[in-house]
């Protein structure tokens, strides 16, 4: 059975207050919403240790010479615990509890820094209008037990941004992000004004994906989870199931070390959608409808990044029992492909359960008559290309790890430059490609051939984009195909 979250007025006491424990131990200077009721009200509540901490806040500069005009550490002591970002406007937090028993944790910058070598969780300064910041970043609060970050900027379209961000240590959630937003804007309009993502939730390794149970309170009140796939990201659904009511909250379970949430304290409407891609959540504010006393119109929004305490995460996610609703006949025509396994084609990307792959672009229909090892596989009329992008997680690799990328292949009436399998390594986007890796060429009418090739990935983190390519006229039908790690 569903359950509903109680409103946040008049309520009663919680277990805790119950057992004696007094809310102010344990609650915020700033009152959370609907995810700071759960907590207090959970079973786990009262036996949830205490931290006795004072930190020491401090912001310095990454020293390493390609990164020090742009990233800044978070200190709390000698601690780092988090990251400035300025180069994508991020605000990262590597922990939300100090190492215990005062040992030191080191985290060092990675070779180059990209989504896919997050160490935490992370909040973007401006979520909507590109990467980078151009406006201004201060720090009137930059030492001691708070630490303030705030952020402005006159943006395109007569919009004036601020953007405010308190670091402070709660007993019980440990690091906590306080966050206030305000755009006032010449004509409304809807804008994205708060982005979650966390580190290893889009990554197509199954040992290192982390992260795979999203959880949110939906407007009607009930508590929400779906399972990280391609076919339950947050994008077309009604609005009772992707806005957020007053006090929502979205974020993960269960992790032993993190649980990154971000709850909103109170805001104008506000709905989310799933990235199709990395599965950050993206938090966006629905279009003013009236002008406030200043002449213009304002999205604001109260709201802060915590993470839950193991338990608290589990007993959150024993309480969302409410699944997404699926077509099943839209299902059926989704083609996936994960990494690391061979891909038959013979059974749809199951809807409702944690599937760690990608979806093929349209133009690769599924064939239910021809296969290779049984009875399906993917065709493409030429002159066409496919690559696994329409939506799901990018294909992570190595560099200095060897791989095969192969595929079993029937072809009728191939010209031109015939049918070929390729590679490509990006970083970012899917053009810009860094390098590519083509296996031999398939000409006229063929049975079953297959083709491979192998590569060691050239650049530091990069995501492999497997392609099938028709160069010309014909049909080509693809089976088996696996993008696998080897042996060198």
């Amino acid at each position: 059975m569903a359950m509903t979250i109680s409103p946040i007025e008049g309520r009663d006491a919680t277990p805790a207050e119950a057992q004696g424990v007094p809310r102010s131990r344990t609650s915020s200077s700033r009152r959370g919403g609907r995810l700071q009721e759960f907590i207090e009200q959970a079973m786990c509540y009262a036996t949830l240790p205490r931290h006795a901490h004072k930190p020491n806040f401090r912001i310095v500069r990454v020293r390493d010479r390609k990164y020090r005009e742009h990233y800044l550490w978070i200190l709390d002591g000698k601690q780092r615990i988090g990251l400035v970002n300025k180069a994508f406007g991020e605000i990262e937090l590597f922990r939300f509890y100090p190492p215990a028993d005062g040992a030191h944790v080191e985290y060092k910058m990675p070779e180059i820094y990209t989504w896919i070598t997050l160490r935490g969780a992370r909040i973007c300064i401006v979520p909507q209008g590109g990467p980078g910041l151009r406006g201004k970043l201060t720090y009137p609060c930059a030492g001691g037990e708070s630490l303030r970050i705030s952020y402005s900027e006159d943006m395109p379209g007569d919009m004036r941004l601020r953007h405010e961000f308190a670091l402070r240590f709660d007993p019980v959630l440990g690091y906590v992000l306080d966050c206030d937003y305000d755009l006032a804007m010449v004509e409304p309009q809807k804008f994205e004004y708060a982005n979650i993502l966390a580190g290893g939730l889009a990554d197509s390794r199954d040992d290192r994906k982390r992260f795979q149970k999203c959880i949110w309170a939906r407007r009607d009140g009930r508590i929400c989870y779906m399972y990280q796939n391609p076919l339950s990201m947050m994008q077309w659904f009604d609005p009772k199931w992707k806005d957020m009511p007053a006090g929502g909250f979205v974020g993960w379970v269960a992790e032993r070390d993190m649980n990154p949430f971000l709850e909103i304290v109170k805001s104008t409407p506000t709905t989310f959608e799933t990235c199709i891609e990395w599965y950050d959540q993206h938090v966006i504010a629905k279009p003013p409808t009236r002008k406030s006393a200043d002449g213009f119109y304002h999205i604001t929004a109260t709201y802060r990044l915590l993470s839950l305490p193991l338990p608290l995460a589990k007993e959150l996610e024993d309480a969302a029992r409410t699944m997404l609703p699926v077509d099943s006949r839209k299902c059926r025509q989704r083609i996936g492909f994960r990494q690391g396994m061979v891909n038959d084609f013979e059974a749809p990307v199951p809807a409702g359960t944690m599937w760690n792959g990608c979806l093929w672009e349209k133009c690769a229909r599924l064939d239910e008559k021809i296969g290779r090892s049984r009875t399906h596989s993917l065709r493409l009329q030429g002159p066409a290309m496919a690559r696994p992008i329409l939506g799901g997680v990018p294909l992570m690799v190595d560099r200095g790890q060897r791989y095969r990328f192969a595929a079993w292949v029937r072809t009728r009436g191939a010209t031109c430059k015939g049918v070929f399998i390729r590679v490509n390594e990006v970083i970012w986007s899917w053009d810009d490609i860094h390098a590519s890796h083509s296996s031999k060429c398939l000409m006229g009418d063929n049975e079953w051939t297959r083709l491979e090739v192998e590569f060691e990935p050239k650049v530091w983190n990069p995501i492999a984009v497997p392609c099938l390519v028709v160069d010309g006229e014909g049909t080509a039908w693809f089976d088996d195909i696996e993008l696998v790690e080897v042996p060198k």
